[in-house]
């Protein structure tokens, strides 16, 4: 324990010593808080140091709509009930006509009763393709009272799965949209990270079905070699991002949500606006998690 808090205070002096006119750290909560000003919208930001716990937050406990984000907990919740000994990921089911909807993926597109596989499998469909019938499916297996139970036992209970998948975007005009906090999402994500799901095994098979390679716009700012665990989530008016940016040596939570789009602008013009600044918030935690100090501190901490 002595080691663990000297290291930490040779490694906060590394960053304090890196600037002259400021901390790396100051900066960075200043520029965040910029972007979020200047953006139109309501903007909510938390990331996370994994490594020396620093965090950076902007109005992160305002609640925002999250949409298909929520699916991180549905696969936290498939591997929580396999350790159960409730049902086992590599079960293999039928797709029933009741999960069949309408929206992103591949399954709705495939013929009737032709299609059978492991609920690990959906689970890599809803992830990689955002599979809305393979996500209806994993609903109805798991539950979403289920889902919404385990989140509350885990202490954040900000974060609620209310609707399943392809109910249209006017459930969500009527309030009727799955919803969380910057904050709350933060924190259900450091929980996978440390293994606080369930156990160690358990966390690292959420952390490999969420690594899935997901089509995302802003993943493509990320440091060749590192990986993303999380999801993406959007509908007409919000955008939602989340998950954990797991570089070689330096990982961290990465959550930025946006609300309001569709009283900004058009359409398409909130569309450009909300990857923009999503992307923008990405650059920024890459530069600040990969300059120089922030690799130095990371090998002072290896054991």
């Amino acid at each position: 324990m002595l080691r663990r808090v000297f290291i930490l205070l040779i490694v906060a002096g590394c960053m304090r010593a890196e600037s002259g006119t400021g901390t790396a750290a100051a900066r960075f909560r200043q520029d965040l808080a910029d972007l979020a000003k200047g953006a139109g919208f309501p903007v909510g930001i938390a990331i996370k140091d994994l490594r020396t716990q620093e965090e950076f937050f902007v109005d992160a406990d305002t609640e925002f709509p999250i949409g298909s984000c929520i699916r991180i907990h549905l696969v936290s919740e498939l591997f929580r009930q396999a350790a159960a000994k409730k049902l086992s990921v590599d079960e293999v089911r039928p797709l029933p006509e009741s999960a069949r909807t309408r929206g992103f993926g591949v399954l709705r597109f495939m013929g009737k009763g032709t299609v059978s596989m492991s609920l690990r499998d959906y689970a890599v469909l809803m992830v990689m393709v955002n599979d809305n019938t393979a996500a209806n499916l994993l609903s109805d297996v798991l539950g979403l009272e289920n889902v919404n139970a385990s989140l509350v036992a885990q202490g954040t209970p900000e974060l609620k799965f209310i609707r399943r998948a392809g109910q249209g975007p006017e459930v969500g005009q009527r309030g009727r949209e799955n919803v969380g906090t910057p904050r709350a999402a933060m924190r259900a994500l450091e929980l996978i990270h440390q293994g606080g799901v369930v156990n160690r095994a358990t966390s690292d098979q959420i952390i490999e079905v969420l690594s899935v390679p997901e089509i995302s716009y802003f993943r493509r700012g990320l440091p060749a070699g590192g990986r993303f665990a999380g999801r993406s989530g959007s509908g007409p008016s919000f955008r939602s991002d989340q998950g954990i940016v797991l570089l070689a040596d330096q990982p961290y939570v990465f959550c930025v949500m946006l609300k309001g789009l569709a009283a900004a602008s058009g359409d398409r013009v909130a569309a450009m606006k909300a990857d923009n600044l999503v992307s923008s918030v990405s650059r920024l935690a890459v530069a600040y998690f990969t300059r120089p100090a922030a690799k130095k501190a990371a090998a002072i901490l290896e054991p």
